[in-house]
């Protein structure tokens, strides 16, 4: 008794299928707290507090790299920094950026190069088997309507286009349809792994594209 129960999951627990409805009450009679992924100054907390447990001297510079490299898994981010040091005590390196550049260049994420929303809608269109021009369309089918919703939420990701840019690259949309498909895609994330993993599978196509 007196106990505390700590549960994660990647979606509330009335949204979990399989969780009774006594079960769904007790757990919302509780705590629930969204864990979003730390941010920039976070990580560099994160890197700075691991580097100093392991005694290791790590330039500011080269930990503001990894921090900004790496923007969401904590693991990676804490690997990144075992690999990078224990390659420069191996080789009698010292620790700088751009030997951090060439020893994680196998972990860290593509380089954000310049993605067009052309790249987007045609990686998107492949996927789902779909015309590129009926993600342009008034088309509304099932199938169309989350293809374009997921090239609009990848568009507005991976560019820097406004959303009246935005808008005009996929039919003249107006803005308020860019930032409702944005939404609801970024919420069927939140809610569905599977479909995240869709999501970033597609990211990582399109950066390769």
């Amino acid at each position: 008794s007196n106990k505390q129960i700590v549960i994660t999951s990647d979606r509330p627990p009335k949204d979990i299928p399989t969780l009774e409805n006594r079960l769904i009450s007790r757990f919302e009679w509780g705590l629930i707290s969204d864990i979003q992924p730390p941010d920039f100054e976070t990580r560099i907390a994160i890197l700075r507090k691991k580097a100093q447990s392991e005694n290791l001297n790590v330039p500011a510079e080269v930990l503001n790299f990894i921090a900004e490299k790496i923007p969401s898994n904590i693991r990676q981010l804490e690997g990144a920094l075992n690999k990078l040091v224990a390659f420069s005590t191996f080789t009698k390196k010292d620790l700088s950026v751009s030997l951090a550049q060439n020893i994680l260049k196998d972990i860290i994420p593509l380089e954000n190069k310049k993605v067009s929303t052309n790249q987007i809608q045609k990686t998107v269109s492949d996927y789902y088997n779909i015309k590129v021009n009926f993600l342009l369309s008034k088309k509304r089918t099932k199938d169309v309507v989350l293809a374009r919703q997921v090239a609009i939420y990848l568009s507005r990701e991976l560019t820097d286009l406004s959303l009246i840019s935005l808008g005009e690259s996929f039919g003249r949309r107006d803005h308020t349809t860019i930032i409702h498909s944005y939404n609801k895609i970024k919420n069927k994330i939140k809610m569905d792994k599977s479909f995240k993993n869709i999501i970033d599978n597609l990211t990582l196509n399109i950066k390769k594209s």
